[in-house]
């Protein structure tokens, strides 16, 4: 009698054991999430006030934790020099982005970087960019809250 009480024990062990995986399994289920072009959602930041528009595709840049964004800028917009306290990890989807660094903006320090570019400014490195020629999309990457501290005004 004891021998089937443990087995029946073991048994009922095992299956809680497996129940509970399943559910956890369940709880946690992975699944691709994904926007087409079509679903990316624009929007204009209040501290935007140049036409850029700003799209969260991952996480939110303004509340911190890991984000992934894209900017959109208008042709002939520039932004002054500035600084990021984080790291600026950028990578051209669309047009020509020229960035330049310094602390004021001098556009014979632009360097124009094409579609399919990374570039990556390093936190506390003060640089200016431009869209020139038309409408530039960057896709921007971080960790922690976004912020821009203006060396020009």
């Amino acid at each position: 009698m004891k021998r089937i009480l443990t087995a029946a024990a073991a048994v009922a062990t095992i299956v809680a054991a497996v129940a509970w995986e399943t559910s956890l399994a369940e709880g946690n289920k992975k699944e691709i999430v994904a926007l087409t072009a079509n679903e990316v959602r624009w929007f204009t930041p209040p501290y935007y006030n140049d036409g850029r528009q700003r799209a969260h595709l991952f996480g939110d840049s303004s509340q911190g934790g890991t984000w992934i964004d894209r900017v959109k800028i208008p042709a002939g917009v520039r932004a002054l020099a500035h600084t990021h306290p984080r790291d600026e990890l950028a990578t051209v989807i669309e047009g020509t982005w020229y960035v330049g660094e310094g602390t004021k903006f001098d556009s014979a320090k632009l360097k124009g970087y094409a579609a399919g570019s990374f570039v990556l400014i390093p936190a506390g490195v003060p640089h200016f960019i431009e869209a020139k020629e038309g409408s530039v999309v960057v896709q921007l990457t971080g960790i922690g809250k976004w912020q821009s501290d203006y060396l020009e005004k």
